[in-house]
């Protein structure tokens, strides 16, 4: 999987895998290092268009901690 994320004004790749059918995101703000590993599920019944888990910044402070999360397809998209 590959994509990009957008928070607070700022664009960041996101890229990653299924291992054994769930999702593991890795986010790089600088484009080189992984700066946020998201983990999560496919939510039942979503056909595979909603992921939920968790956001783990890799490192954390008061105004950015760990946080879940919720992925959903965006109409139009394959």
């Amino acid at each position: 999987m590959r994509g990009t994320v957008q928070r607070g004004g700022t664009t960041a790749p996101v890229s990653g895998d299924a291992d054994g059918g769930d999702p593991t995101l890795e986010e790089s703000i600088n484009g080189m290092n992984i700066s946020t590993p998201w983990t999560g599920q496919v939510v039942d019944g979503s056909c595979g268009k909603e992921i939920r888990g968790t956001w783990n910044n890799a490192t954390p402070t008061p105004s950015a901690p760990s946080a879940p999360f919720a992925l959903r397809r965006q109409v139009g998209w394959p």
